[in-house]
């Protein structure tokens, strides 16, 4: 019915979709203006991170992708080292703005010499 490269590419989106629903997830509650404590912390991460177990992981090339998963990684394992909430926080939004950096340079370009048409 379906040919393998629909599904690997089916299985590849679904991936990225929750990836990126983590990061907007842990982003927005990290930025409200609540006090944060450690233990609903690593409850609210280990809720969001459910879905993603239950994924089966792919393989990326993008850079972009790959720094999301790894991101993705280092942010769950966060609550659970000896690290204070303060410097978690400022981990966790200093690694999604350079994730953003990574996604928005792949959408410029150089134009300087495209299409440029010699007389």
């Amino acid at each position: 019915m379906f040919s393998q490269k629909q599904i690997e590419k089916y299985k590849r989106t679904k991936y990225t979709r929750e990836l990126e629903r983590f990061l907007n997830r842990i982003v927005s509650y990290i930025s409200k203006d609540k006090e944060l404590d450690k233990e609903h912390f690593k409850k609210y991460v280990d809720e969001i991170f459910k879905p993603l177990e239950d994924i089966e992981k792919v393989r990326f090339n993008s850079p972009y992708l790959i720094h999301l998963e790894s991101f993705v990684e280092k942010s769950a394992n966060l609550p659970t080292s000896d690290m204070e909430m303060d410097d978690i926080k400022k981990e966790i939004l200093h690694s999604a703005n350079q994730l953003q950096k990574t996604k928005r340079k792949k959408n410029f370009n150089n134009q300087k010499h495209k299409g440029k048409h010699f007389d």
